[in-house]
């Protein structure tokens, strides 16, 4: 039956699913703003129990566009008019124009000043008139610098996920010096004071008999287990302390959970975000010719929730769309700049030549073809991609709607097979037209990847199958390489070392042997360094990934595995179970040393140096000795202003690589861990410097990604019961029980649900206080709506026209005394960007 037909009637015709399902239901309204919602025919829960006040059922019929307009005249009108960016120097006098040649400088430097990291200034709202904004972001230009002195909490601004990474930092340091105060002190002391190094040895060649010590004169190898084989009682000490050590390193990384866990939640008191009242929802159908706003918000507000005493309220809903027609239109519109400015560049820097002009206006009709695309994409739901943002009045109702409708793995699984279809959906499942809604916590709007969000998941699986065979190709190529230079080089040190005892090997030949041993060396660390952090980051992002964060953790997996297997596997299979040359002249105990000290000093200082900000200040002053020739859109002017772009994930990658090295070999090369704590101890405070002066951050990163790091540190258990028990073997040619006991302790340790432990044993309570949206969005320095690439074109005109308004001067500060009006209290005073 058409939906003219039902509506004569005044009643919707349930009939063709209920005999389709074999149940029955109606559906009632809680109070009066209910009674006054239209609902759509396609939406519900899925009953069993007839008459039941929380159970809802629906037919399946279209909605006439009179009925989608009423909606979305209850939820709100959305205005679809964009303003036209002109791609020539005509544009409107105030009017922000990102393609506009020449650039404006001063235009550049305040964008440059808006996206430092640094707090914006704290405003008196009795005397503040004005902000000033950044028209292409809409951060505030005017901040205030971040002492270096400070805590990391005072990066709070940015979210947690920065001030989680110091912490953790922090905690890294402290666990290499528990091992150094409870294990590794004593064992550098009795490899200090053992005598098996200087023993002598005799061995028969070529006939004659030669003398030589066990191992060569070296401080790495004196300081190392090499020199106390013969002390048994040494070794069963050590065994000990080991055992004593990883203990106590196990009870502190419980601790430390619940240390991120209190950051995270002092910090999401303090901090007001779009992602406190959001939920991202999935799997909803496409393709329908309804006003997907409009009845997102009615499915919300009358059926996620099945106690109707209990109200909720949608304040935003923004939708996801597939942008691949827009990013392949900008790629015509790059090109067409780049003819752009080929044109000038041969005209002399006329930038009023016809042909110039002519292009100009090739422009100026592809941005109005975008942003007419963008209007119909919003107007008629065009490519909508079944994923929408839903914010709530508050955080409590958005807890609820998420308590109240879990998924599971299987269900996700079972429904893409299915083409988003799931059968045996029951009265607590959240469905539209047979699928099921899956509602899970929204990650911040920057830390949306907008390009990649769409993608579809038969893509996402393809990509990255396709990603990780590249990333096992790269490393196993990667890996055979560094096998070979490094096998090449072990045999050297054998020739060498026979050639000194046969007295044919003279001074200099040695010092050309040792140079091009650190050289390899240093090679290989360069390389680990650079070209694998280019090649993995070109792989991960292969994988159209739609979080940032979790982009991140999969480049922290994959770059920390290939710097460990780089660094620690191929020394162990090259001078351990090849060439057995564990203490001999550049063999095992002499290389690792080596990586030890360069991975304590090379990484911070580095980091340090900051060849990344050197070159782009190098290419900036370049460029704008230039002026007008400099041939750059507004956009590329402001991009060059700012500082190089800050990746949290290949800090974590650069700490973790040290710590599963540290811990692997440690037993063998004490010395090692105290190479590493300093290194990390330097590292913090380089880091911290340049997240404070030399970088742009624009991500914002969450707890997940602290969590997982978590979870990969305490692969230091495992790490150090392996190596340990490795380590025992080679020079003992045994292994112990209490090695065996660490083994299987590491080994539970690691299948341990340990965050529900930590949760357990340290609870953490959270006592924010539940602000209405109205009150919170006073706060937020940028919104779903401000990100996404569809609609952030009207939305950042309209939140700098707020800005700028000369009846609202100073848009913040009007929400700031309208809270002290409406609810008696000023909001947290926290306004920079998340």
């Amino acid at each position: 039956m058409s939906y003219q037909a039902q509506h004569q009637n005044q009643s919707p015709n349930y009939q063709d699913i209920r005999e389709k399902y074999q149940i029955q239901g109606d559906y009632s309204q809680s109070d009066a703003y209910r009674q006054q919602q239209q609902s759509n025919p396609h939406i519900g829960r899925y009953t069993q129990a007839p008459h039941d006040k929380g159970s809802h059922q629906f037919s399946q019929n279209d909605l006439s566009r009179e009925h989608r307009i009423t909606n979305s005249q209850n939820v709100g009108h959305h205005d679809t008019s964009h303003g036209h960016n002109h791609s020539g120097n005509e544009h409107h006098e105030g009017h922000y124009n990102p393609l506009q040649m020449p650039c404006n400088w001063e235009i550049a430097q305040k964008h440059a000043l808006s996206r430092r990291t640094a707090k914006e200034k704290t405003k008196d709202p009795t005397k503040t008139l004005a902000v000033e904004t950044c028209p292409c972001c809409g951060f505030e230009v005017d901040r205030e610098d971040i002492p270096f002195c400070s805590d990391p909490m005072a990066l709070s601004f940015l979210g947690s996920g920065f001030t989680l990474f110091y912490n953790y930092l922090k905690y890294c340091i402290i666990i290499l010096f528990i091992q150094l105060i409870v294990k590794q002190i004593h064992n550098l002391y009795t490899n200090y004071e053992g005598t098996y190094c200087s023993h002598i040895k005799r061995e028969k060649m070529e006939g004659h008999i030669i003398e030589e010590p066990y191992c060569p004169d070296s401080i790495f190898l004196r300081l190392s287990l090499a020199n106390k084989l013969d002390n048994r009682e040494a070794l069963e000490t050590m065994q000990v302390l080991n055992f004593i050590s990883i203990f106590i390193i196990m009870f502190v990384l419980i601790y430390f959970r619940k240390s991120q866990r209190q950051i995270d939640t002092t910090i999401d008191e303090e901090q007001l975000t779009p992602a406190d009242y959001t939920i991202c929802v999935k799997n909803i159908p496409t393709g329908l010719s309804v006003d997907y706003k409009a009845e997102l918000t009615n499915l919300f507000q009358k059926y996620a929730v099945l106690d109707s005493t209990k109200e909720i309220i949608v304040r935003k809903v923004v939708l996801v769309y597939d942008i691949e027609e827009i990013i392949e239109l900008e790629k015509k519109l790059d090109t067409l700049i780049e003819r752009k400015k080929e044109a000038i560049s041969e005209h002399n820097f006329d930038f009023h030549h016809s042909s110039v002009k002519q292009i100009e206006e090739e422009i100026e009709h592809l941005e109005h073809q975008i942003h007419k695309i963008e209007e119909e994409y919003e107007l008629h739901n065009t490519k909508f991609a079944g994923i929408a943002f839903v914010s709530f009045d508050d955080e409590s109702m958005k807890q609820l709607v998420l308590q109240e409708n879990p998924h599971t793995q299987l269900e996700r699984i079972k429904s893409h097979w299915n083409r988003g279809k799931l059968s045996g959906l029951g009265n607590e499942d959240l469905s539209w037209q047979g699928q099921k809604l899956f509602l899970e916590q929204a990650p911040e709007p920057n830390d949306v990847d907008w390009e990649f969000i769409h993608i579809t998941t038969n893509e996402k699986i393809f990509k990255r199958v396709r990603a990780w065979i590249y990333y096992i190709l790269f490393e196993s190529a990667a890996f055979f390489v560094i096998y070979l230079i490094s096998h090449r080089l072990a045999l050297l040190g054998d020739e060498a070392h026979e050639e000194e005892l046969q007295g044919k090997l003279d001074e200099d030949t040695k010092r050309k042997i040792n140079i091009m041993s650190f050289s390899i060396s240093m090679t290989i660390v360069l390389f680990n360094k650079f070209g694998v952090a280019k090649i993995v980051h070109y792989i991960v992002d292969d994988e159209k990934i739609s979080n940032k964060t979790k982009f991140q953790i999969s480049f922290v997996y994959k770059y920390a595995l290939a710097l460990f297997l780089n660094a620690a596997i191929i020394s162990f299979l090259v001078d351990i179970v090849i060439l057995k040359n564990v203490k001999g002249a550049g063999g095992f105990i002499q290389n690792e040393s080596q990586i030890f000290v360069l991975n304590a000093i090379f990484p911070p200082f580095i980091w340090f140096v900051d060849p990344w900000s050197l070159c782009k200040n190098i290419w900036r002053k370049y460029i704008i000795s230039k002026g007008e020739k400099a041939l750059l859109t507004q956009q590329e002017a402001n991009k060059l202003m700012e500082e190089p772009d800050y990746l949290s994930a290949k800090r974590y990658s650069d700490v973790m690589k040290t710590m599963w090295f540290t811990f692997m070999y440690g037993t063998a090369i004490p010395l090692g861990t105290l190479f590493s704590a300093f290194g990390i101890l330097i590292y913090y405070f380089v880091d911290y410097y340049n997240i404070l002066r030399r970088r742009t951050v624009k991500e914002s990163i969450s707890i997940q990604l602290s969590t997982e790091m978590i979870e990969m540190l305490e692969y230091i258990i495992s790490w150090c019961a392996f190596g340990e028990m490795i380590m025992t073997y080679t020079f003992f040619h045994e292994v112990s029980k209490i090695d065996i006991l660490l083994i299987i302790l590491a080994v539970i340790y690691q299948q341990l649900p340990m965050e529900d432990i930590s949760e357990y044993l340290f609870p953490v309570e959270n006592n924010e206080e539940i602000k209405p949206y109205a009150e919170g969005s006073a706060s937020f320095d940028t919104d779903y709506d401000r990100e996404n690439p569809v609609t952030k074109h009207k939305a950042l005109a309209e939140w700098n026209q707020k800005q700028k308004s000369e009846e609202n001067p100073h848009h913040k500060v009007k929400k700031i005394l309208q809270q002290q009006d409406e609810f008696g209290y000023v909001a947290d005073g926290h306004y920079g960007r998340r």
